[in-house]
């Protein structure tokens, strides 16, 4: 298909990816329904059906545990305790328990194909939209060469805000896919309609990446590239989105 790619492999992965030449936990690691993104520093955003959890992990060879600072967001903020183990580039799983719920299983998530694709601060140049579909959210933004970006949203769910920030890659002396985003909103609405829901009186910030959605229904249509991110303020509101990279 027109503006798709080969997908990438862990087999063979592309040099100075993350999974080239990445340590054996950071990464993006994703199950149907979750996606976690680990930096090289430990750092942890993750977010599944329900909420969202933000922190770090303390990592002893390939077991890991939640370090205090880790707390889950739904509704309010509870810390989170666990702990659990990886198989280098190929997984994580463990056990993990947050304010009066009892221990629950983390994962098992996979390790991504994603992570054998080699990107760099150039990669998220351009235009990167998603629709408007029945999500009620759309979200466009246009990138420049230094990862300053500027854009709109729009939607029952999200309504009309002015966006802009940054979306810089987290380690440019490499090629792993992993990027640091930090997002500012201005209502936009006229007379009051549709007004902003974005948090307008503090920065969203969180990390992103490069992922890759199927073409077509076969794999030799391609794979188009969306720019996932997962941010959040600092009383806790959060924004996920994948943003397809447009012509």
């Amino acid at each position: 298909m027109p503006g798709s790619e080969p997908l990438p492999s862990l087999n063979s992965p592309q040099a100075g990816s993350t999974a080239a030449v990445g340590n054996d936990s950071e990464g993006i690691y994703a199950s149907l329904l979750d996606i976690t993104l680990i930096g090289a520093d430990g750092s942890i955003a993750s977010k599944d059906n329900i909420g969202t959890l933000w922190g770090s992990l303390d990592i002893t060879g390939l077991d890991w545990s939640f370090h205090p600072d880790t707390q889950y967001y739904f509704i309010d903020a509870s810390p989170v305790t666990g702990s659990g183990s990886f198989t280098p580039k190929k997984s994580m799983k463990g056990t993990y328990a947050y304010g009066d719920r009892p221990s629950a299983t983390f994962g098992p998530m996979s390790y991504a194909v994603e992570n054998a694709l080699a990107v760099s601060q150039d990669s998220v140049a351009g235009k990167w939209a998603n629709p408007d579909g029945s999500f009620g959210i759309s979200i466009s933004i246009e990138v420049d060469a230094f990862g300053k970006f500027t854009g709109k949203t729009s939607g029952v769910q999200v309504g009309n805000c002015s966006i802009s920030g940054t979306v810089s890659h987290a380690q440019p002396d490499t090629y792993k896919n992993m990027y640091g985003f930090q997002m500012s909103a201005v209502d936009t609405a006229a007379d009051g309609k549709n007004a902003c829901k974005l948090k307008t009186d503090r920065p969203y910030m969180g990390p992103a990446a490069i992922v890759l959605t199927p073409a077509g229904a076969y794999d030799s249509n391609g794979y188009f590239r969306s720019l996932f991110f997962l941010a959040r303020t600092s009383n806790g509101a959060t924004l996920a989105a994948g943003l397809r990279k447009q012509p």
